[in-house]
């Protein structure tokens, strides 16, 4: 098993069962980038009921990425092979994560869905170190079309999470007004390193 997870940075702004079927591909494939089994494997790996609705919907989705030349799809009776494809491949906009941070992301509790905790980090993770650059939810938010809420929800879940080599920090940004009063301008995130 791999011990590194490539998302492409595009990835990010696209729709919720695009984003969760194009990780899913990602994380199950073996060294050929492939997934290979049926719509049930897939639901049970999305975390989603096996039903029509859910059937119908990753069919869809499937149909669209394919479209927009990100898979490849073979159907031989039940059984799908699902294979990203060259262009996504030879992608240079690439962010990798170790896998062990992928599975603490899904099996950590949060209140916000495992797929918008997922790509806040993805953004977090590649925010330039070194510089106390300022960033607001809702600038991370338009960038991985999630709501300002949400993306609140998975930084707290983030900054929760001890990924055992490095741990996220932030810092509220706030400024004082005339009348005396603060308001927040913004967040800092910092990764704070461990060694052993």
């Amino acid at each position: 098993m791999e011990e590194e997870i490539e998302f492409l940075e595009e990835w990010l702004s696209l729709e919720k069962y695009h984003f969760k079927i194009l990780t899913m591909i990602t994380v199950l494939a073996d060294n050929k980038r492939a997934f290979r089994g049926k719509l049930s494997d897939l639901c049970h790996s999305l975390s989603i009921q096996n039903s029509s609705v859910n059937i119908a919907k990753i069919k869809t989705t499937l149909v669209s990425l394919a479209e927009d030349n990100y898979i490849n799809t073979i159907i031989d009776k039940d059984i799908y092979t699902i294979s990203l494809t060259k262009v996504a491949e030879k992608s240079k906009n690439v962010i990798k994560i170790k896998r062990a941070w992928y599975q603490l992301i899904r099996e950590t509790q949060s209140t916000a869905a495992w797929e918008s905790v997922l790509k806040v980090f993805l953004v977090l993770i590649e925010l330039p170190q070194g510089k106390d650059k300022t960033v607001t939810y809702e600038e991370i938010g338009n960038t991985i079309n999630c709501s300002k809420s949400t993306v609140e929800r998975a930084v707290k879940t983030i900054c929760s999470i001890d990924f055992k080599d490095f741990k996220f920090q932030k810092e509220t940004v706030k400024e004082r007004l005339k009348n005396g009063s603060y308001r927040t301008i913004g967040t800092i995130y910092k990764q704070g390193i461990y060694f052993e």
